[in-house]
């Protein structure tokens, strides 16, 4: 209930002492890594708990055409789902609920560049269904100590953050489960840009970074094998419009080059009737 979720959660307040030195990878990022995750529910009643603070983040990537997507999905679909949230991402544009900032996400801040995959907290990769088995077994071992935001609010669609927030990027995705797909991404506002968030779904994920490429290792002890990660970056359409594409500049090029003895008859013809013509 919106209006009761408004008061609920004014002035909630996060105790913490600071940011830890740093998520992920030691020694591995370039740039970013993940500092803090909330996540905001949007349908809370009056006397539940509407902000928590997750121990993990799960953001699967995965495509409406991807064929061994559909069991990864029901892989994070029986996950413990206690402390730890999942993000699922739409980066491919053929897909109903893609957004410019799930594939941003997928090709310059993870690099990745095939579906299905899993990032966890921006630590480890787990590649295709069979990596992805391995979730819960990663999870059980794996606690990222988030902290960063002190303070957060809510009313009607204003959001309010307390922090220590310079030179960082807070990414506030508002998420619905729809189907198998559990979480998944349908708005992204950059708070740094506004505070009005869209909150015409379940649940508000905030996610407080240091920005810039993460670097992922493998969270599986399972080689991927011959696992090819589905279609790439572009899906069904799209590869068939970077086909049409490159296949227009190539018969343009052939054409020019065929023609080209022919046009250089035509121009030595035209040259040698202008000298005929003067004498």
């Amino acid at each position: 209930m919106r209006g009761v979720f408004a008061i609920a959660i004014l002035g909630f307040s996060i105790i913490s002492s600071g940011f830890v030195s740093g998520h992920g990878i030691e020694g591995a990022h370039s740039e970013g890594y993940i500092i803090d995750v909330l996540v905001v529910d949007l349908e809370c009643e009056e006397n539940d708990t509407c902000v928590t603070r997750a121990s993990n983040i799960i953001e699967y990537f995965g495509a409406d055409w991807c064929e061994e997507c559909p069991e990864v999905e029901q892989i994070l679909n029986q996950t413990p789902n206690q402390s730890e949230v999942i993000l699922s991402h739409r980066p491919s544009t053929t897909d109903e609920f893609w957004l410019p900032a799930s594939r941003e996400r997928f090709l310059d801040v993870y690099g990745l560049w095939g579906y299905p995959t899993i990032a966890l907290d921006g630590h480890y990769l787990l590649a295709g269904p069979t990596q992805s088995k391995e979730l819960n077994t990663l999870l059980s071992k794996s606690e990222s100590n988030y902290s960063g935001i002190t303070n957060i609010s809510l009313e009607n669609n204003s959001l309010s953050l307390e922090g220590e927030f310079e030179n960082l990027s807070i990414d506030v995705w508002t998420v619905t489960s729809l189907g198998n797909v559990t979480n998944i991404a349908v708005n992204h506002t950059n708070y740094s840009q506004t505070n009005i968030i869209d909150t015409n779904g379940e649940k508000l994920i905030i996610v407080l970074s240091n920005p810039g490429y993460i670097a992922l290792e493998s969270g599986s002890s399972i080689p991927a094998g011959d696992y090819i990660p589905d279609g790439g970056i572009y899906g069904e359409d799209e590869n068939k419009n970077q086909f049409k594409t490159s296949t227009i500049v190539i018969i343009t090029l052939l054409l020019i080059i065929i023609s080209l003895p022919a046009t250089y008859q035509l121009l030595q013809l035209m040259k040698d009737n202008k000298k005929s013509g003067e004498q």
